[in-house]
């Protein structure tokens, strides 16, 4: 993972665990820190416990429903249309539209607490943050390509989506 090896680089020590364990882990000095988008600190209560925070906009989660393509195959025509007038871009939209305002509140309650906030708007034009995260970068690209696969052609793509996105 991306998140990991960044962590590595600036001279930290990944850990990784299941979000359920973050709290005693954090609660107990097991971890110090953590790498997540802003939802997850209000539903694991995670701010209970944090105080500090660093926003930087460098990778994303991704989520995927799927279905077996059998089982889809064997529907009839009109649960077929249900599936597909409730699945795709437009489902996506809906769902990334629910994260965005669930990770904006949670942001604004940690702002209304009082923690402190350190924003990195643009990291790799950062000089503290721009090697670090090309260097995780490169060795998550490197190890996808030990396992055969075409890591760069994919990260590629990749950005060519996310700046096609923006616009």
């Amino acid at each position: 993972m991306v998140a990991s090896h960044v962590i590595d680089a600036i001279g930290a020590a990944p850990v990784g665990m299941p979000a359920s364990d973050t709290y005693t882990s954090l609660q107990r000095g097991v971890i110090d820190g953590l790498a997540f988008t802003w939802q997850p600190i209000q539903a694991f209560k995670l701010d209970e416990l944090l105080s500090h925070h660093t926003n930087i906009p460098f990778y994303n989660s991704t989520f995927v429903i799927t279905m077996n393509k059998d089982k889809y195959n064997s529907l009839p025509d009109d649960l077929k249309k249900v599936i597909d007038d409730n699945s795709g871009v437009e489902l996506s939209k809906r769902i990334a539209r629910v994260f965005d305002k669930s990770n904006e509140a949670a942001m604004a309650a940690a702002r209304d607490k009082g923690d402190t906030m350190i924003d990195i708007p643009d990291p790799l034009n950062d000089a503290n943050w721009k090697e670090p995260l090309l260097e995780g970068t490169q060795r998550y690209l490197e190890e996808l390509e030990g396992l055969g696969l075409d890591g760069e052609a994919v990260y590629e793509k990749a950005k060519e989506a996310s700046i096609a996105c923006k616009v």
